[in-house]
């Protein structure tokens, strides 16, 4: 049980850190230093996935990082297909009939491709412009 209350604690200061942010930056070092504390690492990288691409653009690496690693790095990207775990259990999930679970909004008050999921809540910009 301690184990598990470490992890909500952690998963608690994670949301107060990003809420706390005041640049995209700040908010992907909290993210990343959050989930590095909540799993017990000593490293995280959070990445986004430029699909047009094909591959995941990383924006930050956080914790213990190896000699000459950048915290922001600017062109450190890998190829999605590098990353089965990712591709294959998004394969899986969709080719199943299922649909993502996220909502994607941008800045311009356009949803994303498909549509809102299932019981997704309508198109906020407060919180769009928030993140």
């Amino acid at each position: 049980m301690a184990e598990e209350d470490a992890r909500l604690r952690a998963v608690v200061s994670l949301a107060q850190t990003m809420a706390a942010a005041y640049t995209p930056r700040e908010s992907w070092r909290a993210a990343a230093l959050g989930a590095c504390e909540a799993l017990g690492g000593s490293f995280a990288a959070l990445s986004v996935w430029e699909r047009d691409r094909g591959r995941l653009r990383v924006l930050v690496n956080a914790g213990q990082r190896a000699e000459g690693e950048e915290e922001f790095p600017e062109e450190e990207a890998y190829p999605v297909h590098e990353f089965p775990e990712i591709t294959e259990f998004l394969h899986e999930r969709w080719a199943g009939g299922g649909e993502p679970d996220a909502w994607v909004e941008t800045a311009d008050g356009l949803p994303g491709a498909g549509g809102p999921a299932r019981g997704a809540r309508p198109y906020c910009h407060q919180r769009v412009a928030a993140l």
